[in-house]
Parts: structure tokens; C-alpha cells; sequence
């Protein structure tokens, strides 16, 4: 499986990220061949190689003549990828796209999707980057993409509707889930169209994949920033060959002293159903010398707030404490015996030498032995045996 990682140490764009995705392909006469499909003309396609405060990578402008320059609403948008005839994977990241701006789009203007008058994202540069981008991802073979932290930027910068902030308003919006450092870097480092393509490429934000580096795109911007070089970079691998069942999750604890212990049974079950993967509870002795409990609960990172719900909406808890541990686990499957008592699912752990040790299933051996066909003891040694065969 091909991982994309989006390194946006200087932020992202539409131009940037074709860029870097050309840079990484070297695809560069698929995508020409690719463009000529487009039923848009008056533009030239400018690939050369340049340099950033001293780092080499691709540079991309879209040239556009005068009398190409106008802005279009989303359905001529629509209308025009679809009357092409692109890849369908490539049409259908590139219309996503488009749809995912002129929804933050028509949010942050007050008024609806159809209505939204595209400007500088409409006109045919844009369209031609974004393309591009969608092209070139699919070429890269990657389902999904990964991103780093994104920088803000600092002040403002020019817009159809004069000054605005940076990052602009629709950029939020697309990317309000994703980790910002607000106030890093001069000007606008995030574009609404280098934003739409990140959703597009249903980019994650989490903590970066462990992956063996196979190649590296770098794709340049037009501005000369202070004291860093303008530069995307698109890191492109494969799963790394880590060591089995090794990952990472947040232990999640609290100090309870004030809460009837009858409670704790569905907190439990609320926690496990919030996607926990352990919940402990262990008795302990708190301030002013009361017995109490320590709730020590595992789940993964992206579970923290749900769990967190769950545990302050049925305990007494005013507060959480939560650290990332790593953790090494064996790889396991579940398999299937067919004994003389019934089906029996077996939990089959693969040891670091490279043998298998088999546990039944204690919910189906409780429900043989519940039925009076046989012991603990017997259920196991007939697993085992079957097991083997």
C-alpha cells in the first residue's frame, strides 16, 4: 500500500501541490496528455526546476492570456469537468473538490452552494491546478494522504472581497478540524484551493504513519519568504516493516473518592462502547486518607474526546489525566474449531518465534459448560485437540 505524507513546512497551494506531485511522479507528460482532455483553453502549463533560500524543486505556474481570465459558479465548474473525459477517479476527486470549497465557501458568505461566484478559485488556473492534483495523487497509487501540523501564516492578504485574514475564512472552514500554528510564517501559507485538495485527498492530521521512504517530491512556491525556504514537501512509501503488534495509545486516568461503586459497571460498558479497548478499576486511598478508585482506561489517540464524554457524563470525575504509551501487543487472528460440544471460535496469538498459542473463546466455552456438555477443563482439551488437527 503506497502512503502519502504532506509535509507543509511552508504551507500549501494549489500550483504547490501540483508541484510536488509532479516532482514525486515525474509524470510530466501523462499530465499534459492529461489536460488536453479539459474543454478549457487560453492557458500554458509552465514546469521548470528553481530554488528556494537554496533548496532545488519544481516550480508550476499556470500562465493564463487575458481574455481566459473570468470566474464561474460551482455548476459551471461541474458541468465543465464532467463534459471531459478524465479518468473517473480523477473527475470524481476533482468535482469533491470543488464541492468542498463552494460549501466553505457559501458558510462563510451567508447564502448557498449554487450561488457561491467563484473568483480566484473559478478561474482557469485554478481549475488546471486542481486537476493536476487530483491527477497526479491517483498516478501516485495512494488511497489517502497524510499531513503534518499546518502553519497560519501572519496579517492578510488580497481577496475579490478586499483585505482578509490569514488563514482565510473558507480555509478554516475546510480545515477546522486539522492542528494549526497560528502566527507562524509571513503572509498566507494556506490557500483555499491547497485546502480543498488536503480534504479532497481525504488527508488525516494525526500523528505521522511509521513508513519506509520511497521517493520525495519537493514543489515550490512563487514567494520568497523570510528565513525559510517555500516548499511542499510530498514524502511517498510504504507501511514500515515494524516490529509486530507495536502501537500506540493513551492510558486515560481519574481519582474517584465520591461515587457509589454500582455506577461503575456501566461506565464500563459506556467507555468499551466509546471505543475504549481496556477499562481498569483499582482501589486505591485518596486525600483525607479515603478509599477509593483509580479508573485507568485505554483507548486509542482519535477516541480521547468520545471516552472523555463518556466518563464525565456517568461519574463523579471533575477531571482526566491522559499520556500516549507505546505498546507492544502480539499479532492475532480469530479462528474456528468444530468439536464434538458445538463451534468454538479460537483466539490464535502468533509468539515471537513464530509459534501460535490457541485460546478458546471464553464466551462460547461458558455457554457449553452453562449447557451441562462438559467442564472447563474437558472444552479446552477437545479445542486443543481439534485445534492442532
Amino acid at each position: 500500500m503506497t502512503l502519502l505524507y504532506f509535509d507543509c513546512f511552508s504551507g500549501i497551494a494549489g500550483d504547490m501541490a501540483t508541484a510536488a506531485l509532479l516532482s514525486l511522479t515525474g509524470a510530466e507528460k501523462e499530465l499534459r496528455k492529461a489536460l488536453k482532455i479539459l474543454p478549457i483553453s487560453g492557458y500554458r502549463l509552465i514546469v521548470e526546476r528553481g530554488r528556494s533560500c537554496g533548496m532545488a524543486g519544481t516550480r508550476v505556474h499556470v500562465n493564463v492570456s487575458a481574455g481566459a481570465k473570468h470566474a464561474r459558479h460551482l455548476p459551471d465548474i461541474v458541468a465543465l469537468l464532467s463534459s471531459s473525459s478524465l479518468p473517473p477517479e480523477t473527475l470524481a476527486r476533482a468535482i469533491r473538490c470543488f464541492e468542498l470549497l463552494g460549501a466553505a465557501e457559501a458558510k462563510v458568505h451567508g447564502t448557498t452552494i449554487d450561488k457561491v461566484h467563484f473568483h480566484e478559485v473559478g478561474a482557469v488556473d485554478a481549475v488546471v491546478d486542481v486537476v493536476s492534483g487530483c491527477f497526479l495523487f491517483e498516478l501516485a497509487g495512494a488511497k489517502a494522504a497524510h499531513c503534518s501540523p499546518l502553519p497560519g501564516g501572519s496579517g492578510e492578504a488580497w481577496s475579490e472581497h478586499g483585505k482578509i485574514p490569514v488563514p482565510a475564512p473558507a480555509t478554516l472552514e475546510l480545515l477546522s478540524g486539522a492542528p494549526w500554528r497560528f502566527g507562524e510564517g509571513e503572509g498566507e501559507l494556506v490557500t483555499p484551493t491547497g485546502a480543498a485538495l488536503l480534504c479532497a485527498f481525504d488527508a488525516s492530521f494525526g500523528r505521522p504513519p511509521e513508513m519506509t521512504a520511497r521517493g520525495v517530491g519537493i514543489g515550490l512556491g512563487h514567494r520568497e519568504l523570510p528565513g525559510r525556504p517555500n516548499m511542499l514537501r510530498v514524502v511517498s512509501g510504504e507501511p514500515a516493516g515494524k516490529a509486530p503488534g507495536r502501537d500506540r495509545v493513551l492510558e486515560i486516568e481519574a481519582n474517584i473518592d465520591d461515587m457509589s461503586p454500582q455506577r461503575f459497571e456501566l461506565l464500563i460498558e459506556r467507555s468499551l462502547d466509546a471505543g475504549a479497548l481496556d477499562v481498569a478499576v483499582l482501589p486505591a486511598t485518596m486525600k483525607k486518607n479515603r478509599p477509593g478508585w483509580v479508573l485507568r482506561i485505554l483507548a486509542p489517540e482519535e477516541r480521547l474526546e468520545i471516552v472523555s464524554a463518556a466518563v464525565f457524563s456517568l461519574s463523579t470525575a471533575i477531571g482526566l489525566r491522559y499520556h500516549a504509551c507505546d505498546r507492544l501487543k502480539l499479532d492475532r487472528a480469530v479462528g474456528e474449531v468444530e468439536t464434538r460440544f458445538g463451534r468454538v471460535r479460537v483466539k490464535e496469538a502468533t509468539l515471537p518465534d513464530g509459534s501460535v498459542r490457541p485460546v478458546p473463546e471464553y464466551e462460547d466455552v461458558k455457554r457449553i459448560v452453562r449447557g451441562g456438555a462438559a467442564t472447563f477443563d474437558e472444552v479446552a482439551v477437545e479445542v486443543a485437540r481439534k485445534w492442532r488437527r
